[in-house]
């Protein structure tokens, strides 16, 4: 029987010495990547890491995207109201591109959030989104159809479908997921 070393094969030996610089080197890495974790891992409300996962980061990268489009709105907004502050004695051309401006931005707008990549639990303020973002696209319409055709009641039409957008967006504002962390 032979015993575990054949005469013939070499040994390798390894100081103690290099041993303990090794493991002190993989101690350093550990404390050092324990520590990297607690300086940029997020905190939740109590001050707790917040484990990221997949699903999480998704919901987070969400409800930023939202923050993004509600200014987006809020400048749409603010196009389609100048354009209905305008009386008609400006420009025609300058009202008109104007109104066809504010048109493209909603309409970009609405190409964005429809392409936005949802979780699923947001599905219900995805449809929210989606839904104002609709109500501004037709205000832009309605404005751009009172600069082509400038009858009064095109106008306060547009106004009224302006308002009930604003009706809209002051819901969505408030709704939990962008107002709690």
């Amino acid at each position: 029987m032979q015993s575990a070393h054949s005469e013939n094969e070499p040994e390798i030996l390894i100081p103690e010495f290099w041993l303990q610089r090794v493991g002190f080197f993989l101690l350093g890495l550990v404390v050092l990547f324990v520590l990297i974790g607690l300086l940029v891992s997020p905190l939740d409300g109590q001050g707790k890491p917040v484990l990221l996962l997949p699903e999480v980061k998704a919901i987070g990268d969400y409800r930023r995207a939202l923050q993004s489009y509600l200014v987006e709105i809020a400048s749409l907004d603010g196009e389609i109201a100048a354009i209905l502050a305008v009386d008609r004695q400006g420009d025609l051309f300058t009202q008109s591109l104007n109104a066809q401006q504010a048109l493209e931005h909603a309409v970009r707008l609405a190409q964005q959030v429809d392409r936005t990549q949802t979780p699923p639990i947001a599905a219900g303020i995805h449809a929210e989104l989606l839904n104002v973002n609709m109500a501004y696209l037709e205000a832009a319409r309605a404005a751009l159809q009172w600069v082509s055709a400038p009858q009064e009641e095109n106008r306060e039409a547009a106004r009224q479908v302006l308002n009930q957008a604003r009706v809209m967006n002051a819901g969505l504002e408030v709704n939990t997921w962008l107002t709690s962390p």
